[in-house]
């Protein structure tokens, strides 16, 4: 049996490499993500035995709403405590309590992640091209071999396990959750704290990235 021609190699090698690129990708996005979120929380603590966050004053943010448009849960504080925290200046400006969120689906299953994850598999998927583009050219028996096994390796590591999510659904979204406050008066809280995030005192830069709705315990 002869030896595999360079050009097989090589296209073999770029197959493999894109592998590794695509997850290489994946991991980065979910490593962003994740810091994206802990950054948005600060230094609150989500304590998941009781499903709510704790802020740095060891007061309690409880569930108060689910935003089904970004999968997201949100929990407020409660805003009699919150408006005479000492700290509220550097925390929020918002009359209604602090409100941190949580994302509900676990990586990948976010709209980012999904996008995300998404890109990945279409550069695994681009791994085929090179090694089936030899074959027209090069098809011996060892390169026929050679190129089958690196498309075994990334449908198998790559195309198959990259791309399960994407027809599966998520499963752990609450089918009902009915907030304190009405959707208007949530969404007119959400927006204080939004502009008071952005166009505040410099004081208040490290204020929460998100929004809506009010305490239930």
């Amino acid at each position: 049996m002869d030896a595999p021609g360079l050009f097989t190699l090589l296209a073999v090698c770029y197959g493999l490499f894109l592998l590794v690129v695509a997850w290489g990708f994946d991991a980065m996005a979910k490593q962003t993500a994740n810091r994206t979120m802990a950054n948005q929380a600060g230094t609150f603590r989500y304590l998941e035995e009781h499903d709510a966050w704790q802020c740095p004053e060891d007061q309690w943010l409880w569930p108060s709403s689910f935003d089904p448009d970004n999968r997201v849960m949100r929990y407020r504080a409660n805003p009699t405590v919150c408006n005479s925290c000492p700290v509220k200046q550097t925390c929020t400006v918002s009359h209604h309590g602090r409100e941190v969120t949580r994302q509900l689906d676990p990586w990948p299953h976010s709209d980012s992640g999904r996008f995300h994850r998404g890109i990945a598999l279409a550069v695994a998927a681009m791994g085929y091209l090179l090694p089936l583009a030899s074959l027209i050219t090069n098809h011996s028996l060892s390169e026929v071999l050679i190129t089958l096994a690196a498309i075994a390796v990334i449908t198998g590591l790559g195309v198959i396990p990259l791309g399960r999510h994407l027809w599966n659904t998520p499963s752990n979204a609450p089918k009902i959750v009915v907030p304190e406050m009405d959707n208007r008066e949530a969404e007119l809280a959400a927006q204080i704290d939004r502009y008071g995030s952005k166009y505040g005192k410099a004081r208040y830069a490290s204020d929460r990235r998100t929004a809506n709705a009010e305490p239930h315990r």
